[in-house]
């Protein structure tokens, strides 16, 4: 069910939007933007002239820190050990992290509060959720500190690249937030965060009928850089160019969350004039990387170590590819030590072309999600959001087999009741509009031949779906 407040800001005029936008980041600052992240941010750039021989020994030393907190405070990690005879104290850098158990997702789904340090206050953390790529809900605890790291990396280690910050240079940005009600049908479809001089502008709304009202209002507003989901900022870029309008230029785009393909970069930049920059990273904090300017993905080992293992958790050489399995150093709230991401990808070989010795990450697989097509046109990708507080569900698949019919295949657990499967259900309602949305119970999605799932299949052809809204059906 849609919550008073979500109806209550849709029915408010966008001048009211808009002010609450900026009240709502003005309460966001002290946790994203307060002491803390210049201090973080005075960290970084000291990294930033070190050797990859000291980023070698920081892992080391930050490892051997993180496992010997979690075996004394953290009440998973300390059952763990007692119940395998791990001797924390021999782990001491990553070469033995093979000794210890690989974290799945289903593990801190389950019981997250006992991943915490139980020495903290739980009630002055901040909560959050995550879904990830196969739909699972998770809840993640996090500091003020951890929340500043988050955001001063990405500010430091990829905007940064292009002399771009977060509320310093004017922004448009296109996401999973819903601006506005997913029902509209009139511009605006977007509101402006002014604290943050942010354009922020629904996902749900990309139907060629309204591009037009997208690009008017980015061309107005001039921002400086884009960031958010390539799928997106594609929708936007793709009519721009076949449409044959001016482009808009800007300096910098940044893509994050989706797979970042050639044609969404050839697109951007004839659209948009600028380059293309993508990023790696995840909820739970275990991981962070940036592209620089030669194109290379560039780690930050300080936020977390990377292995690549098969599918039968043994570790593969550099280049080669496999599931990724990470270890953050920078989160002492909830230690997340071998977690299984749940994407593939690879490490990266040989000194990158830009000079800088931080290690790189190779390929990247596991977001190759399908979206789900509207009958006006719009493509809504990202659906993990949908499961975000429903904590019943264990996994699962959204399958589109026409513009108003869905069916949502759900692995229940064991608290699940039919009030979390509504809820589900309503999530989804808010994005693609009134639409048959059935639910399946089922044992298990499911997966692949790579042993992974889609979290949503679309079953339109895609030729039906282009002929369809050129004809606005």
């Amino acid at each position: 069910m849609v919550s008073l407040r979500h109806r209550l800001y849709w029915k408010a005029p966008p001048f009211v939007k808009n002010w609450l936008a900026s009240w709502n980041a003005r309460n966001l600052d002290a946790e994203r933007y307060g002491p803390e992240r210049e201090e973080i941010l005075r960290q970084i750039a000291e990294h930033d002239q070190w050797s990859a021989a000291q980023f070698v020994e920081y892992q080391r030393r930050e490892l051997r820190e993180l496992v010997r907190h979690a075996a004394r405070n953290v009440p998973y990690y300390r059952r763990l050990f007692a119940d395998r005879g791990i001797d924390p104290e021999r782990i001491e850098g990553p070469e033995d992290l093979v000794h210890l158990p690989i974290l799945e997702k289903q593990t801190l789904r389950a019981d997250p509060v006992s991943l915490v340090d139980e020495r903290l206050d739980r009630k002055k953390l901040v909560v959050g959720h995550t879904s990830g790529t196969t739909g699972t809900p998770v809840v993640l605890y996090r500091s003020v500190w951890l929340n500043s790291s988050i955001f001063a990396y990405f500010d430091a280690r990829c905007h940064e690249i292009e002399g771009m910050c977060r509320r310093r240079n004017r922004s448009m940005s296109v996401g999973v937030h819903l601006v506005t009600h997913p029902a509209r049908t009139k511009p605006p479809f977007w509101v402006h965060n002014r604290r943050w001089r942010q354009l922020y502008m629904s996902s749900c709304h990309l139907a060629p009928r309204y591009l037009d009202a997208y690009v008017e209002e980015i061309r107005t507003f001039q921002p400086e850089y884009i960031e958010g989901y390539p799928s997106c900022i594609y929708a936007i870029a793709s009519h721009i160019v076949e449409n044959g309008l001016e482009p808009i230029p800007v300096k910098a785009c940044f893509c994050t969350a989706e797979t970042l393909f050639d044609h969404h970069r050839r697109a951007i930049r004839e659209a948009f004039c600028c380059r293309t920059c993508n990023q790696y990273g995840c909820g739970e904090t275990v991981v962070f990387a940036a592209e620089c300017k030669e194109g290379s993905m560039h780690l930050s080992p300080e936020v977390g170590i990377v292995e690549v293992v098969d599918d039968d958790d043994r570790p593969v050489e550099p280049g080669q590819v496999g599931q990724l399995v990470c270890t953050s150093l920078v989160n002492k709230v909830q230690p997340l030590i071998r977690y299984r991401v749940g994407d593939t990808g690879s490490l990266g070989t040989g000194p990158c072309g830009c000079g800088s010795p931080l290690p790189l990450l190779g390929q990247i697989g596991g977001r190759i999600d399908d979206v789900v097509v509207t009958r006006d046109g719009r493509r809504i990708g990202r659906l993990d959001p949908v499961f975000k507080d429903v904590q019943g569900i264990v996994e699962a698949q959204i399958v589109q087999n026409d513009y108003d019919r869905f069916v949502m295949r759900i692995v229940p657990g064991k608290d699940y009741t039919d009030a979390d499967g509504r809820t589900a259900v309503s999530n989804l309602s808010r994005r693609v509009g009134d639409a048959d949305i059935r639910v399946e119970l089922v044992d298990r999605v499911e997966r692949t031949s790579s042993g992974k799932f889609k979290a949503v299949i679309c079953n339109l052809p895609r030729e039906r779906a282009s002929r369809d809204a050129e004809q606005g059906a």
